[in-house]
């Protein structure tokens, strides 16, 4: 009988730790976030920007907005990029930040892309997170020829679905950090020469993809 206290005790223990197993057998856990590589495009993304920006320009950055929808990947690119910036001595004028799910495709509204193209000034970059401007006929013939440089992130499909190099020729486009194809992906590799290539201003007018897509929703 001068046993039962302890035995009930280790019983406890026992159903305690039972339960906290399972619990965390129920817990969905986020997949992990590989802070290298959003580091990496942070970085290409940056460099981009500073070989394009004028003596004299400024740079106006479009992200998403992650305390809507938290996204760590967005976020760590986006830290990265400021850091670079701030390393080459040059500030952010402005951060656009856009309340998008984080579930669909990346895309600036058109009208907002349109503001700020025709804001900005020469040697002035816009560097978005969130795609290229998608503007519809009307809008790229109140804008006319664009004075400020346009770098864009471009993952997943969106290099095969829209016509890089239309958007280039119209000047909606001047560099990119893009996801490579699946068929060029390797198994088990997953750094940034692996998953992504970086594209300059001949890069994409050489390039080819689907029918221009303007002020259109991606798929």
């Amino acid at each position: 009988m001068k046993h039962r206290p302890v035995i009930s005790g280790v019983a406890l223990v026992g159903l305690v730790a039972a339960l906290i197993a399972l619990a965390v057998s129920q817990v969905t856990w986020p997949p992990r976030v590989d802070t290298r590589l959003h580091q990496e495009i942070g970085r290409a993304l940056a460099a981009e920007a500073l070989k394009l920006r004028g003596p004299q320009g400024q740079i106006t950055l479009i992200v998403r907005d992650t305390a809507s929808f938290p996204q760590p990947a967005a976020d760590i690119a986006r830290a990265s990029i400021e850091q670079e910036l701030k390393r080459a001595g040059v500030l952010i004028r402005s951060v656009h930040l856009l309340q998008e799910d984080p579930l669909r495709p990346p895309q600036v509204p058109p009208g907002d892309f349109f503001e700020l193209l025709r804001r900005g000034a020469s040697g002035d970059v816009i560097l978005s997170l969130m795609g290229p401007p998608l503007l519809n006929e009307e809008q790229r013939a109140l804008l006319g020829t664009p004075k400020p440089k346009v770098v864009a992130f471009l993952p997943g499909a969106q290099p095969e679905q829209l016509n890089l190099r239309w958007l280039a020729e119209q000047g909606l486009l001047q560099a990119a950090v893009m996801g490579r194809p699946p068929s060029q992906w390797v198994a088990g590799r997953e750094s940034f020469a692996d998953l992504y290539v970086r594209a300059g201003p001949e890069d994409l007018l050489r390039s080819s993809g689907a029918p221009a897509l303007a002020g259109k929703e991606l798929p």
